[in-house]
């Protein structure tokens, strides 16, 4: 799977437009530190947790080009900011270790995998909600 993307939309991945509107909730600095693979240290009001992202690369690329004081938070630790200059640099964020990506796949075996996955899901849960009198 050499350039295969992301399709989840859990925290700590990718950000849906509909979550946007939760970046406008009040801000605050933070202080933040790479330490292992999706793992970051985030000091936020004198409070030091870990955090975690699915791409650490593009968040330690933003970090290098942020501005002094250039890194904030929404008050739910949901979304980073990090000022660059011309751009802001925007990423959801997780305070659990995060799944696995949803992964694009090359193989058509796999894809083919995945959608009989999805399917038996989405019947399982057709079944349970006509179990409970609703109809899917």
């Amino acid at each position: 799977m050499s350039k295969a993307e992301c399709y989840s939309f859990h925290a700590g991945h990718n950000i849906y437009h509909e979550t946007v509107t939760g970046f406008n909730q009040p801000r605050t600095l933070v202080d933040i530190t790479h330490v292992m693979n999706n793992a970051f240290l985030v000091t936020t009001n004198g409070v030091t947790e870990y955090w975690f992202h699915h791409l650490p690369h593009k968040i330690i690329a933003a970090l290098t080009r942020s501005r002094l004081e250039g890194i904030e938070a929404t008050e739910d630790k949901r979304f980073l900011f990090v000022y660059t200059g011309g751009a802001i640099a925007t990423f959801n964020m997780s305070q659990e270790k995060i799944s696995n990506c949803f992964l694009e796949a090359e193989s058509k075996q796999y894809s083919t995998m995945v959608a009989a996955v999805i399917k038996s899901i989405h019947e399982d849960n057709k079944k349970k909600l006509n179990e409970r009198g609703l109809s899917a």
